[in-house]
């Protein structure tokens, strides 16, 4: 007969097992969450809240500065939610106005967290990852003599290897070697595996901004990480574009212009201040990717981001003091991105399970951005890239089963009308300035969502390439917001 004593420690055991089996068995979706706002306890509860209904697992925290007091926050807020919703770092290694972390501010976050209950954990151990941290001449401040020793002694002095599993994001261009060189092979058992931050998310690699989807970089990123026994985590985004520039100059940076600063290994438009990523797809970018998620999936995904609104890919609404603090560069209030949270829920169920969900209730949703890409400024910085965008008002639609739905977009004085079937069906024309709209028909019922924001081209103080969305998710009912 066993002791009590012994029987703890099996249960423990088996515990733990469960803990380790479970992370590694069922597919996980984080989302990128900039922790850098002085927000209360109830604030991280909402958040975290509203993440887990739409099926997110966890947050990655980034951060370039050490900041206990909201690590202690966030960590509680999640205690205080439950213990199904965890967090993990990730270690921003770049240097800005706000600071830079030390080698000993990453030990403190690795060792102080990896006991708390909400820590995320994969393979048994705790997950950590970082974006960047590759380059040679940020740890020789240090007195490290390369990025691989500055990582091991990292790792030894929070405990030792062992205990953590490290998913990087280090620049590559995504193809099977270029993953495998600068990642695999520099960095050998350092690593756990690799995320595709850029390759993935934004994948318009070789200079092809007009289409997205275009470059293998998830499914040669998976396949090297697959055979060399690696974790690969993809990398899903809505959209991206900011412009932090002045009022001088006709564009804020040149393609490729030193003045874009980049960090060792970039392309150097990823650092220009004034830019947007690829073309504008409305949700067709955001629907378009989990779809190449979907039918070749890895075992993580990143949704990048949660809450970065300077760089337009945010997907929450603005609980945060962050959002309003961010105010001189985008207007997170009047441009909601909310729509592409409700509509990635359907997505992020999809790539759990391996099944497309069969919704029960009809939902529509409407993107555009404010001004038509020849929108002229004088004086006024301009937006490396603008020049590949669409001037297009997208809709999209949920359709639960039975009879089709016919949905008309209004754009000024412009009208298109499609018939759409069970499940989801992106819409779209060519905008005119005015009012924008989209109405939904079926059967009985008829339903429009009207855009808050006109489409104008004139009396802007700046450009803006920000995507404006509302939704509806349930048109019967009219549970709408934006």
């Amino acid at each position: 007969m066993k002791s009590p004593f012994v029987l703890a420690i099996l249960s423990l055991a088996l515990m733990l097992g469960q803990r380790a089996s479970m992370a590694t068995a069922q597919k996980m979706v984080f989302a990128h969450y900039l922790i850098y706002a002085p927000d209360s306890i109830d604030t991280y509860k909402r958040e975290i809240s509203l993440a887990q209904s739409k099926g997110i697992d966890a947050f990655a925290l980034n951060t370039n500065v050490y900041r206990k007091n909201l690590f202690d926050n966030i960590y509680e807020a999640a205690r205080q939610v439950g213990s199904s919703f965890k967090l993990f770092f990730s270690a921003d290694i770049h240097v800005d106005g706000n600071g830079r972390l030390s080698p000993a501010n990453i030990v403190s976050m690795l060792a102080d967290y990896r006991t708390h209950p909400n820590q995320l954990f994969y393979n048994n151990k705790a997950l950590f990852t970082s974006w960047l941290g590759n380059n040679n001449d940020y740890w020789s401040f240090y007195g490290y003599a390369n990025s691989k020793a500055a990582w091991d002694d990292i790792f030894s002095q929070a405990g030792g290897k062992s205990l953590y599993f490290f998913i990087p994001f280090f620049p590559t261009d995504g193809s099977y070697y270029g993953v495998k060189g600068i990642v695999y092979d520099t960095f050998g058992s350092t690593v756990d595996g690799y995320f595709g931050w850029e390759s993935s998310a934004w994948n318009y690699l070789g200079g092809n901004f007009d289409t997205p989807g275009t470059t293998p970089g998830d499914a040669s990123s998976l396949t090297v990480s697959n055979d060399l026994g690696k974790t690969y985590m993809a990398a899903a985004a809505p959209w991206f574009f900011k412009n932090l520039g002045g009022t001088s100059g006709t564009i804020c940076c040149v393609a490729n212009s030193p003045s874009c600063n980049p960090a060792a290994g970039r392309d150097a438009n990823s650092e220009c201040p004034c830019h947007v990523k690829g073309n504008y797809q409305g949700p067709g970018l955001w629907v378009q990717h989990w779809g190449q998620i979907i039918a070749n999936p890895p075992p993580l995904v990143e949704i990048v981001s949660w809450n970065d609104w300077i760089e337009g890919h945010y997907i929450a609404p603005g609980y945060s003091s962050g959002a309003a603090a961010s105010s001189a560069y985008v207007d997170v209030a009047g441009f909601p991105h909310q729509a592409y949270l409700e509509l990635g829920q359907h997505y992020i169920q999809w790539y759990k399970t391996g099944s497309e969900p069969i919704a029960t209730k009809d939902s529509v949703y409407l993107f555009y951005y404010t001004m038509p890409k020849s929108t002229s400024i004088p004086g006024v910085c301009g937006i490396l890239h603008a020049d590949k965008l669409s001037d297009v008002l997208y809709g999209a639609v949920i359709l639960s089963p039975g009879p089709s739905a016919t949905v008309t977009l209004h754009s000024g004085g412009s009208t298109h009308t499609q018939t759409v079937t069970q499940g989801v069906s992106v819409i779209g024309m060519g905008f005119s300035t005015g009012t924008q709209s989209l109405t939904f028909t079926r059967g009985s019922t008829t339903f429009t969502l009207t855009g808050a924001k006109p489409i104008i081209n004139s009396g802007m103080p700046k450009y803006d390439f920000n995507v404006y969305s509302t939704f509806c998710a349930d048109v019967q009912n009219g549970h709408c917001g934006s």
